[in-house]
């Protein structure tokens, strides 16, 4: 188990900040590419186009690591309010893509059921 401090390092370099690395947006595209349909396929190809309309790399990156920490926030807030009956929140990522309200686990097409 980490610590508080462990916990907010952690989740500062590899969720927040991962984003900003050169090759982020290329990971992505490359991942949607290999596995079109699979969840948030349809990321790539937007990636791809907001480049090709003018759009930089560095601005797209920005504007990821701020909806990475919003989201961050968010997911830590619940946990107080509402919070959980059950104080088990070690593997609720395991159903994250099985709650998505669309029904279809972040494929593409469900940001259109939104």
């Amino acid at each position: 188990m980490a610590t508080r401090e462990e916990l907010l390092e952690h989740l500062w370099k590899e969720v927040i900040n991962a984003v900003m690395r050169d090759d982020a947006l290329d990971n992505i595209v490359k991942h949607c590419k290999r596995n079109p349909d699979g969840p948030f396929g349809d990321t790539g190809a937007a990636i791809e186009r907001l480049l090709a309309a003018g759009a930089s790399g560095r601005d797209l990156r920005l504007v990821l690591r701020n909806i990475a920490y919003e989201a961050t926030f968010g997911t830590l807030y619940a946990f107080s309010d509402p919070g959980l009956e059950e104080d088990d929140v070690s593997t609720l990522y395991e159903e994250l893509l099985m709650a998505d309200p669309s029904g279809m686990e972040g494929r593409p097409g469900s940001a259109d059921a939104v």
